[in-house]
């Protein structure tokens, strides 16, 4: 949720946290190193969780403008009130708990439902690429665990009480299926934070030093770029040098697909998915550095491709509805990009003036900055530190 400083032992990466207990200490010594892990996607995630939380709320400026936002969180509140059956049902909305295995630091939770049968625990998830599930999900846990033991001090729960932690992802472009259920009991969720949680959590706070373990879990690991560990295991499938002769090579030579036995093929092949994050993670690390300030040696940014957008779409679908039909112009939910405008009004005969307002209504917002090499035609770009990422400006000193 929005203006929550994270911490250290976030529940949203207890995922990395609770497997790879080094990267805490890690973290927190290269903390100036690491990429900053904001971006447009968590932004617009927690404005839907905003606007989530005031339509469940009743309060005030329910409509976000966006018209797949608003149908979402149309359709998530419509889900949580047809849990709320019966007479004592409670409903808890981006209810702030003290984490269970650090009460000092608290985590947001976005929707409990407290039944006298039962109780339900649901996260919105508003992403895309990634696809999330509820089954042994360590943020989702640790929310009802934390909202729970919060609860006990007053009123005694079951242990056989069901208990429905649910993560709800009616974006995801991987997995249709909207509503992800994971159906324990209070005494099961209470075992499982306690072992796969609370141990690795209290080893760190102890100030144990901890193991790397790269994995999955390093996906989303600010560090992962700058982590022997994980270089490690991506390098590993090709070549079993240790990982600091390997880089120390001025450029690493791939053996021919051809010179290798079928053992040495099953290897590189299973490390594909390593390899790639892997040299995600390397980019992202020279971007970073880049946008800091370094100078440019062998790659630099330049601005990338970006698609004309609408500065103003209710305009701009009232101005094209003197043409197109609304079938056309919207569907099924959201408006046709310019590009489709512009195909659909080809052959129609448009005025002087439609064809100005139309070009007055389309903008073309920066490219993402992209790694590319110094010897690549186009300027290089460098970040204004007093105006942030979105005022990137053109420089031609390459040193």
């Amino acid at each position: 949720m929005s203006g929550q400083k994270h911490s250290r032992l976030a529940p949203s990466s207890a995922g990395r946290w609770t497997t790879c207990t080094a990267s805490v200490r890690f973290l927190k010594e290269h903390a100036a190193e690491t990429p900053n892990d904001s971006s447009v996607y968590a932004d617009e995630g927690t404005q839907a969780h905003e606007f989530l939380t005031r339509t469940l709320l009743k309060q005030p400026n329910q409509v976000s403008g966006i018209v797949e936002m608003d149908r979402i969180v149309t359709e998530a509140s419509g889900y949580v009130n047809g849990l709320m059956t019966g007479d004592h049902a409670t409903l808890l909305v981006d209810r702030k708990v003290p984490l269970f295995y650090l009460p000092s630091e608290k985590g947001t939770l976005d929707v409990a439902i407290i039944r006298p049968d039962r109780i339900y625990i649901i996260d919105l998830k508003y992403g895309v690429g990634v696809s999330v599930y509820a089954e042994q999900n360590k943020q989702l846990a640790i929310y009802g665990e934390s909202l729970l033991r919060g609860l006990e001090q007053v009123e005694e729960f079951d242990a056989n009480l069901p208990v429905h932690l649910i993560i709800y992802q009616p974006r995801d472009h991987n997995d249709p299926t909207v509503v992800r259920e994971w159906a324990t009991t209070r005494g099961e969720l209470s075992l499982f934070c306690e072992t796969e949680i609370g141990i690795a959590a209290q080893q760190i706070l102890d100030g144990h030093v901890g193991k790397f373990s790269p994995g999955e879990a390093c996906k989303f690991c600010p560090a992962k770029g700058i982590c022997t560990a994980y270089a490690t295991r991506g390098l590993l499938a090709l070549s079993d040098e240790p990982v600091d002769v390997v880089l120390a090579q001025e450029k690493i030579e791939l053996p021919r697909a051809e010179s290798l036995t079928r053992e040495q093929r099953q290897r590189v092949i299973a490390s594909r998915k390593p390899l790639e994050q892997w040299l995600e993670a390397v980019e992202d690390q020279e971007m970073t550095e880049l946008l800091a300030g370094a100078p440019a040696m062998g790659f630099k940014l330049v601005e990338g491709k970006s698609n004309r957008q609408w500065s103003d779409e209710d305009s701009a679908k009232q101005l094209l509805r003197n043409h197109l039909t609304a079938e056309q112009t919207n569907p099924p939910s959201s408006l046709i990009s310019p590009a489709q405008a512009e195909k659909l009004l080809k052959g129609i005969e448009l005025s002087a003036k439609f064809e100005n307002r139309l070009a007055t209504l389309i903008t073309k917002p920066m490219g993402k900055p992209t790694l590319v090499p110094v010897s690549d035609k186009r300027t290089a770009l460098m970040l204004n530190p007093s105006e942030g990422l979105s005022a990137l400006v053109e420089t031609e000193e390459i040193i």
